[in-house]
């Protein structure tokens, strides 16, 4: 019997499934590095770690807070409102001078929590540090990437496919979900090329 290679017989896969390693780019030595995170669904908490220069970091690393003072000066009765950033751990009190009358008083602030991110470098990137992700590049002035060497995969394989058929009436899946220039046939050749770059990276 001949074997159809053409069709297209790769996993029926959500992209959420692809969301729990990331390579990226190490913020330190600019080398590849990976993102792991518990839930594709879910990004919010991961760890980075790179293997090339060792350099590892956590999402909760990432965790800041900002002091936040609201009140009336009990001397002056005029407005206090201050707002200390940058402070890894909560504050309890914090003494500050009236800005009006210069008569310092210790206060209990409100402790608000933000996390820092990587500064984005207009390219796609991870949901959780937003470092850029490893395996981008530009095909035909769009920019072409994958989360991680299993994604590229995937995409190679139903690009490479002639014959492309739905895998599952219960759900989307992630190649059905492909922007629109990488499923065109006329960009094949073009897509697998750059593929076959991003494998060698």
């Amino acid at each position: 019997m001949k074997r159809d290679d053409a069709r297209y017989s790769g996993p029926a896969k959500v992209k959420q499934s692809y969301m729990t390693e990331f390579l990226v780019e190490c913020p330190k030595c600019k080398k590849d590095a990976f993102v792991q995170v518990n839930s594709g669904y879910v990004p919010s908490e991961g760890k980075l770690t790179c293997f090339n220069c060792m350099f590892s970091e956590t999402s909760k690393d990432l965790i800041r807070y900002k002091a936040i003072v609201k009140r009336n000066c009990d001397n002056c009765g005029k407005p206090v409102n201050t707002e200390i950033p940058n402070q890894k751990e909560t504050s309890s009190q914090v003494t500050l001078p009236c800005p009006h009358c210069g008569v310092t008083r210790t206060f209990q602030p409100r402790n608000e929590a933000y996390k820092l991110v990587y500064r984005s470098s207009g390219l796609s990137t991870d949901p959780v540090f937003n470092l850029p992700l490893w395996l981008q590049t530009e095909v035909k002035n769009n920019l072409f990437w994958a989360y991680n060497r299993q994604h590229l995969i995937d995409i190679k394989t139903y690009v490479e496919a002639k014959l492309r058929e739905r895998q599952s009436k219960g759900f989307t899946t992630m190649v059905e979900k492909l922007p629109k220039f990488i499923k065109e046939a006329k960009n094949r050749e073009a897509i697998l090329k750059a593929i076959s770059q991003l494998e060698k990276k």
